[in-house]
Parts: C-alpha cells; sequence; structure tokens
C-alpha cells in the first residue's frame, strides 16, 4: 500500500545512557511482558484444554470400584431343629472390587452440539485474545508517538527560546547605544523566562509518556529511553476498510460466534426431547467370610453388561421454559451482532473523517508553518533594524511557534485515527507485526 511519509525532525540528542528504543522492539516488549496478554493467552489456554471429545460426552468413562470391610459380632442362633449357636466376637469380612464402563450411546445429539459449542468457544476465546494483542499494539503505538509528538513540542519551544535569546541579545545590545528603552529589555528578558517555564514543563510532560509507554511494556516505569522515528501514514480506503471491518473485525467476529453459541444452545434444549440410550459393561469380584451365619464363605466373579434406555415423559415444563428462553436468547444475540456491526460502521466513518481533516490540516499547516518561519525571520531582522516593535515580534514568534505545535498536532491526530482504524479493521497485527 502506497504510503505519505511526513518526516518528523527530532533534534534531541540521546544521552549515553539511554536505550534507543524502536517502535518494533516497543510492541515484541508489550506482547511479551503485558499482563491483560498473559491473562488473555491463559484464558485460551483453558479454552483448547476444554475443546475435546471427552469433554463433550463421546468417549465412555470407567470406574473402578473396591471396598473392604470387617466386623466382630455376639452371636446367638436358634434353629427349628432345636441346634442352637451362641458365639461371642464372631468375625466377619467383605471384600468387593470391580470396574465399570458406562458409555452413552445416543443422546439426542447433544454430544455433537456440545462439541461444536466448545469449538465455537475456543473461537472466541482466540479472537479474544487477537483482540487483547491488538489494543495493546495500538496503545504501544499511540503511547510511542505522543513521547514523539512531546519531542517535537520540546524541540519547538527550544527553537522559541532561542528566539527569545536572540531578541534579549539585541534589546540589550540596544539599549547600551540608547536606542531601547530598559522597559524594552525588561520585558524581552520576562518573556524569555517564561518561555524556559513553559520548556520546564514540556520536559515532565515527555518524562509522563515515557513512563506511560514503560507500564504499557511491563517494565520498570523509571527506565530512561530514546526514540528517532518518523510518522508513517498510510493512505486508506473507506471502502475497503468497511469491507475489511465486516470480514476481520474482532468484536464482530465474536458476536457472530456468540450467535452461533445461541442456535446450538438451542439445538441442545431440543435434544431433551429424545430418549437416552446408555451401554454398561462390569467385572466385579465379591468375598464374604462369616464365623456365625448359614454362610461361612461367599465367592462371585463375573462379567456383568447390558442397555438402559431412559425418556423423561414430564419434567413440570421445564423443557418447555428453557427452550422458550433459548429462543429469545438466539433473538437477542441476533439483534446484538447488527448492533456491533452498526456500531463498528459508525465509528470507522467517524474516524476516517477525523482522518481525512487531519491530513488536509497536515497539508495547509506546512505552508502555514513555512509562512511563519520566514516572518520570524523578517521580522527578527526588522526588530535588529529598530523597524519593528517588540511586541510584533513576540506576535511573529507566537505564530511560529503555533504553527509548529499545529502541525504536530495534525500529524498526530493523523495517526491516532489511522491506529484505531486499523485495529476495528483487523489490520493492526498485519501492520506492526
Amino acid at each position: 500500500m502506497k504510503k505519505i511519509v511526513f518526516a518528523v525532525l527530532i533534534f534531541l540528542s540521546p544521552s549515553f545512557s539511554q536505550e534507543l528504543l524502536t517502535l518494533e522492539d516497543a510492541i515484541n516488549l508489550a506482547l511479551r511482558n503485558n499482563y491483560d496478554i498473559k491473562i488473555s493467552k491463559n484464558t485460551l489456554e483453558i479454552a483448547l484444554n476444554n475443546y475435546s471429545l471427552g469433554n463433550a460426552g463421546f468417549l465412555p468413562t470407567i470406574d473402578l470400584n473396591f471396598g473392604f470391610s470387617k466386623s466382630s459380632n455376639n452371636t446367638r442362633q436358634e434353629y427349628f431343629d432345636g441346634r442352637a449357636i451362641n458365639r461371642t466376637g464372631a468375625a466377619s469380612n467383605s471384600l468387593n472390587l470391580g470396574a465399570t464402563l458406562n458409555w452413552t450411546i445416543f443422546d439426542g445429539f447433544s454430544n455433537y452440539i456440545t462439541y461444536r459449542k466448545l469449538a465455537e468457544t475456543q473461537d472466541i476465546a482466540e479472537t479474544s485474545s487477537t483482540a487483547t494483542s491488538e489494543e495493546i499494539i495500538a496503545s504501544v503505538v499511540l503511547a510511542y508517538y505522543d513521547i514523539l509528538r512531546q519531542k517535537e513540542i520540546l524541540k519547538t519551544l527550544k527553537e522559541s527560546i532561542s528566539i527569545s535569546e536572540q531578541r534579549v541579545k539585541i534589546a540589550e545590545e540596544k539599549y547600551k547605544v540608547g536606542t531601547a528603552s530598559k522597559t524594552e529589555l525588561l520585558q524581552a528578558k520576562v518573556d524569555l523566562n517564561s518561555d524556559m517555564n513553559t520548556l520546564l514543563k514540556q520536559e515532565i510532560e515527555l518524562k509522563n509518556a515515557k513512563v506511560n509507554l514503560n507500564l504499557l511494556l511491563g517494565r520498570n516505569p523509571d527506565i530512561d529511553f530514546d526514540i528517532t522515528d518518523t510518522i508513517k501514514i498510510q493512505n486508506l480506503s473507506l471502502e475497503d476498510l468497511l469491507l475489511k471491518a465486516n470480514e476481520n473485525n474482532r468484536s464482530i467476529l465474536i458476536a457472530r460466534k456468540n450467535k452461533n453459541l445461541a442456535r446450538l444452545n438451542l439445538s441442545s434444549v431440543r435434544a431433551k426431547l429424545f430418549p437416552r440410550v446408555d451401554f454398561f459393561v462390569g467385572y466385579n469380584f465379591i468375598r464374604s467370610q462369616s464365623q456365625a451365619g448359614f454362610i461361612a464363605l461367599n465367592q462371585n466373579l463375573g462379567l456383568n453388561y447390558g442397555i438402559s434406555l431412559s425418556f423423561n415423559l414430564f419434567d413440570g415444563f421445564n423443557t418447555v421454559r428453557e427452550h422458550e428462553n433459548a429462543r429469545v436468547e438466539l433473538l437477542s444475540s441476533e439483534v446484538k451482532y447488527e448492533q456491533v456491526k452498526s456500531n463498528v460502521e459508525a465509528q470507522i466513518l467517524k474516524l476516517y473523517e477525523t482522518y481525512t481533516t487531519s491530513l488536509k490540516l497536515i497539508e495547509l499547516e506546512k505552508e502555514n508553518l513555512e509562512i511563519a518561519r520566514e516572518n520570524v525571520e523578517i521580522a527578527m531582522e526588522r526588530y535588529r533594524l529598530g523597524i519593528l516593535t517588540p511586541l510584533e515580534l513576540r506576535e511573529a514568534q507566537k505564530a511560529y511557534i503555533d504553527a509548529e505545535s499545529r502541525l504536530i498536532s495534525a500529524l498526530y491526530q493523523a495517526k491516532v485515527a489511522e491506529t484505531n482504524l486499523l485495529k476495528l479493521t483487523g489490520q493492526l497485527n498485519n501492520t506492526y507485526r
């Protein structure tokens, strides 16, 4: 895609102790260290683990059972033939060992529906994880270029101080030769101090911008670094953006998946109307011994198997209620899907308007900056010659600084709009990774 490149000059030289951080490095650090991304990856891992045949109910279950009991009883037994047993402390014990397999053969296709629901849930988790990554990338890009913006503002203020220093120097020379009053000199120094005050405040803004980026990168906020970069703004098409948003926007994709889940939930309720068929097979060993009673030893070892069928005839109309609720939820999911699509389209239209307006402002402010730069040079020379008042020089200086500030702001606003448009259309990962 053809790109319009606006070069942003950086006049601040990084110290040797500062790390030089590129945008690519910043994004990689954020994707590796950011806390929200770590959480989203854990959520995705859970969804991947849940997507299995066993969790959907396709596979049988096998249970191993073991039991052992022992007792001691005082026993008195009298029989009709006159015999009698009177025993104190008669011991008895029982051992039970077995394995049973249960397998649902048919449940109204509920297992198939559950498996599809798990697949949709996994897709939602993957899309959400990607959306989180895109959100972090967008935040890093904007924080990175905000530092660039703050540096440009700082550079502009240094230029303003340079002009004010020249004005003070000229005012001093004029005062010495008697062609300017002391008031004029003092006012020049006041304006210089005012510019210095603004510069100090801007240095704080730059430091705060670096702290914000460090937090996004998941590292110590007080790490110092420098950046050297240019603002590159892509030539975006509204028609292409709307098309890509419908295909790739994460919110739209998730809403679409939720609609599919609602449809599957309705199918799950309908599956309850079918009978359930289970197959079971078991192998058991039972042994019991007793020192009193009719049987001294009883031992069984054998296989048992069979099929069971169950069918609910009446459940208090709960299935009817669940079916109606699932139907309403499906309707709500369809409305939500349309709502998300409309919201995304509205956001794109508004952002694209900001984007195109910013591009026009950039061209306009570039022209204004050239005019203001030439004007301040002429004003400085005229002030040196004594044919321009200090107030007029200050106005020319202010107009030049304002023109630079507006150009920087237009560049940054265009970048903000472009980044958000790329995020809404699912292109951010491909652009910066």
